[in-house]
């Protein structure tokens, strides 16, 4: 539970971010709750928007940091169950961990069976005494031609040049990325239950699972006394397949105080119900066309227009790194990373982190002009600024929102959206506390509509939202630019309703 982990306040920001802690000290603080309910393939219904990240799957509704908790844990656990398989409770394995000659140690048995399975990684001390903050780069190799830097593709001296450890995570010690076949991959002779060629597990489930133990390994060093890393200010980093995989990562385990998912592509940053919509078939990675070693072939289920049942979306997988910090970027020259797409989900999560009152802790950046994974000149102090806020403590500008979409409709994805406007309205006294009341009951009405797939109704509470809106404005408590910009974001959903 949250009560039970070490809270890093913040130190910076409104009082209400003051509140919300930066990173914790456990790997899942919702580990303690009961095991959430998930829908049934009969209960899914379609959902022309991107799920409201603060509605539970029972339609009750817990918009704060206190209920944010219980949410994440149902995002998490649909995220597992449909797309990339469980991620083994830690519970069941012994950890070991040794540092010396400049290398972590990391040996992971399994209590039920015995076996066990070794992680090793190069760590890459900056000068002096530490602790140091630390870098987990995702890669698969170390050579003469591919050097280990630690840092995945970012520019090591970004890291070198703040005393920043540098630790590279080699995700084929856990299972392969280039293999016609993964029966023999250490993890699944860890867990034999679980295999790629049955379809009932993921490589981002196995991968993750691997940075999880590889932290123990880094935690249970750093306390022996041997391994001076500032466990409380983790990043992980890594680009395209691996920008995925450090997005899971970081989801699933809150030590993880900073995520870079750089140019990660469908099945990352973008939602895959957006992609379907707006891209052409093809062009860009989808749940239809996606690696179905990376994913469980059950997400087939949710291919074509059957992806709008799926009961979640990758604008929740970013926001459940939640209160922790996410950059995410993208790359307008490579059209199969779906950056449209990876536009309007990034615009979700972060009105979701601003929902939770620590919008700062979240950013974006797609441009182009530059190769796949490669950080150019103008990207790189956002880079920087992220590492110094999150890593360093220091204090740095990062409300990053950059994409070349001024004019791609993103606001009809997220009617929720519309609360934290009501909201503002009230506090900035623009409304009535009675005011306020009205237009937001018959939004939720018509959002627990779309909840349910229950498109007529929910037009027509949004008819009805509007009509108040109208009202509003004639009576004076709304300006007509106000009034406008409220009833241009809810005509926005009505058209993605279909009306």
């Amino acid at each position: 539970m949250r009560s039970a982990a070490l809270l890093l306040l913040a130190v910076c920001g409104s009082v209400a971010a003051q509140d919300v802690p930066l990173v914790f000290d456990v790997e899942n603080t919702s580990a303690g709750l009961p095991k959430p309910a998930l829908l049934r393939v009969d209960q899914f219904r379609s959902n022309l928007t991107l799920p409201d990240p603060f509605r539970l799957f029972n339609g009750s509704l817990d918009t704060g940091f206190a209920g944010w908790e219980r949410r994440r844990a149902e995002v998490m656990a649909s995220l597992e169950s449909y797309e990339i398989g469980p991620k083994p409770d830690p519970a069941d394995v012994d950890v070991t961990a040794t540092y010396a000659n400049d290398t972590l140690s990391v040996v992971v048995t399994r209590k039920s069976n015995g076996r066990s399975l070794t992680l090793r990684s190069p760590i890459f001390l900056p000068s002096g005494s530490g602790p140091f903050p630390a870098v987990i780069g995702m890669t698969w190799r170390c050579s003469p031609a591919f050097p280990c830097t630690g840092t995945g593709s970012l520019p090591s001296d970004i890291f070198t040049s703040r005393s920043v450890a540098r630790i590279p995570y080699f995700h084929d010690q856990v299972t392969t990325y280039f293999a016609s076949s993964h029966a023999n991959d250490a993890y699944f002779s860890l867990y034999p239950e679980y295999q790629v060629a049955n379809g009932n597990i993921g490589q981002y489930s196995a991968w993750a699972w691997g940075v999880s133990r590889l932290i123990d390994g880094i935690q249970i060093a750093a306390r022996q006394g041997s391994l001076p890393i500032d466990l409380s200010h983790l990043a992980v980093t890594g680009c395209s397949y691996a920008g995925k995989m450090a997005l899971f990562a970081a989801a699933l385990d809150e030590r993880v105080a900073l995520a870079i998912a750089q140019e990660s592509g469908g099945g990352g940053m973008p939602a895959w119900r957006v992609s379907h919509a707006v891209e052409p078939n093809g062009s860009v990675e989808k749940i239809d066309n996606t690696n179905y070693t990376w994913f469980m072939k059950d997400m087939r289920a949710f291919s074509a227009d059957s992806v709008f049942t799926l009961p979640h979306d990758h604008h929740e997988l970013m926001a459940i790194v939640a209160p922790r910090a996410l950059l995410a970027t993208g790359n307008t020259d490579y059209t199969w990373l779906s950056n449209r797409s990876a536009y309007i989900s990034a615009r979700a999560a972060r009105e979701t982190y601003e929902q939770l009152g620590i919008g700062d802790r979240f950013g974006f950046y797609i441009d182009g002009g530059h190769r796949h994974c490669n950080v150019p000149d103008s990207e790189r102090p956002v880079v920087e600024a992220f590492v110094d806020k999150f890593l360093l403590g220091r204090s740095a500008g990062t409300n990053i929102q950059i994409a070349p979409y001024p004019d791609l409709d993103y606001q009809g994805w997220m009617p929720w959206s519309l609360r934290r406007d009501i909201k503002q309205l009230v506090l900035g006294g623009t409304l009535t506390a009675k005011q306020g009341a009205g237009l937001s009951d018959k939004l939720e009405a018509a959002l627990a509509s779309i909840a349910a797939g229950k498109t007529k109704p929910a037009l027509k509470q949004l008819d009805a939202f509007v009509n108040q809106a109208t009202a509003l404005v004639k009576t004076g408590a709304l300006t007509a630019e106000q009034g406008a910009a409220m009833i241009g974001r809810v005509n926005s959903t009505r058209s993605r309703l279909g009306a």
